[in-house]
């Protein structure tokens, strides 16, 4: 499940005939349909308010970028906001959005980029034409490059400067050995720096195609208006050569053995993040929103692994979630707890870990609860035209439009085996990454003594 989809419970969940009305809900209906050019369209009609979103989305993203342009897509996302060939200026950009009385923003992920502008309806004709011409015509001038080269920088050193920038750095280096750059949208400094007018060409002429893109609309809207429209405006987009046929997309190894990371951080307590690569899209779907309900079973309050570990005080904090990706989503473990509490803390949690595949670990209700839960929390978000156009364009590209689709009634369908064989083929007997943060002083955990806080009856698997 993406990150941002892990909610708080609403007051729903807690009735019986809340948990029967959401298991027979849906979500929004959309309409779907394919230009010449290859440019997928999706609506979603919504008349409570009269507002529209306009969304693209592109399979670009970190997953497309070896290190020597990594970070050159969040770039990219930048730059679609500055001159086009009509608004020949940012500032006449700038002034065109409000103008339109838009609210716009871009998002850059692993394995897509996407742009949104949300305008008042009466403005819709007009808001696809930006759109187009903006995602069509990008000038790449030179000077607003280098602005947007510095702001992105910014962004960097705002990011670098977090206590656990660079512990995650250590992780995700460890986890994605040698493949990093596959992983991280945000990119490295020299990458961005080098940055130059032609490689966002070279961006635009690979990915940024209507055969490789995804136009949404939602809100008050009309389909019929949408399929007169959208021609007029998108089918001077030219289609192009599938970026991943001649160049396929790296999928990341598995692991062999088990590794450990250590950084000090100016932190009193003991952070602690356990990592196992998980199922992937394309190669085990059901294993996604199979890891989707285990997680939220576990992380319940009353469930024995939050028990043993938040209940008794050694830890403070405790997540365990699944990122799903086409190319391979991660399992995580994030544990808060105190250097004295360290090593107690990660025997209880491997002795929980043993027990995942136990038949009573969890009882029926709680596998049935965890699924209801689920839905409503997909169902919530899709209330809102907005962030539902936002769903739509990241499940489109990491998973595709039939999975998202089947999302809730595939949820419906997991079974206790399901859970068992997801444990035994990514959790239990796995190589992971053992990361510990903690304070200079306390940090006399050296390497060796660090693989103690590992899996004691750990066997990697063939």
């Amino acid at each position: 499940m993406r990150p941002y989809l892990i909610l708080t419970c609403i007051a729903l969940i807690g009735t019986s005939v809340g948990l029967t009305q959401t298991a027979n809900a849906q979500l929004p209906p959309w309409t779907r349909f394919t230009l010449d050019n290859g440019l997928e369209v999706l609506v979603v009609e919504n008349h409570l308010t009269p507002i529209a979103t306009i969304e693209i989305a592109v399979k670009n993203g970190s997953f497309t970028e070896p290190p020597e342009i990594n970070g050159l897509s969040h770039l990219y996302e930048h730059m679609f906001f500055t001159a086009n060939a009509r608004d020949t200026t940012e500032d006449d950009f700038l002034g065109r959005v409000d103008d339109l009385g838009i609210v716009y923003n871009g998002e850059t992920h692993e394995e897509q980029v996407e742009y949104y502008f949300t305008l008042p309806k009466e403005n819709l004709e007009q808001g696809l034409d930006f759109m187009a011409t903006a995602i069509t015509s990008p000038l790449f001038k030179e000077d607003e490059l280098h602005k947007q080269k510095e702001v992105v920088l910014g962004e960097f050193d705002r990011d670098e400067a977090l206590p656990l920038f660079k512990f995650g750095r250590k992780m995700e280096e460890a986890l994605w050995d040698g493949w990093m750059s596959r992983k991280d949208p945000l990119g490295t400094r020299p990458a961005i720096k080098a940055a130059t007018r032609e490689k966002m060409l070279f961006i635009k002429g690979k990915y940024y195609l209507p055969n490789n893109s995804l136009l949404i609309v939602t809100g008050d809207v009309k389909t019929e208006d949408i399929r007169r429209l959208v021609p007029k405006y998108f089918l001077r987009w030219q289609k192009g050569p599938d970026p991943f046929i001649a160049d396929p997309p790296q999928r990341v190894p598995p692991l062999t053995h088990p590794l450990f990371v250590q950084d000090t951080v100016d932190e009193p307590r003991a952070i602690v993040k356990v990592q196992w690569h998980g199922p992937s899209i394309g190669l085990d779907d059901k294993g996604t929103y199979v890891a989707d309900v285990f997680s939220y079973i576990i992380t319940q309050p009353e469930h024995p692994f939050s028990k043993s570990l938040m209940e008794t005080g050694l830890a403070q904090g405790l997540n365990f979630w699944y990122y799903t990706q086409r190319y391979v989503g991660p399992i995580t473990a994030d544990i808060i707890t105190t250097p004295e509490h360290l090593q107690e803390t990660m025997k209880i949690f491997w002795q929980q870990v043993a027990k995942f595949d136990d038949p009573s670990y969890f009882t029926d209700e709680e596998l049935e609860t965890a699924k209801n839960v689920l839905r409503t929390q997909t169902l919530y978000r899709s209330e809102k035209p907005s962030s539902f156009s936002h769903d739509l364009a990241f499940w489109w590209a990491a998973a595709g439009l039939d999975y998202y689709g089947h999302y809730l009634d595939d949820l419906s369908k997991v079974t206790r085996k399901d859970i068992a064989d997801y444990v035994h083929r990514y959790i239990q007997g796995r190589p992971y990454v053992l990361g510990v943060a903690m304070s200079k002083a306390a940090a006399v955990v050296t390497e060796p003594s660090l693989a103690k806080l590992g899996n004691p009856n750990m066997e990697v698997h063939p």
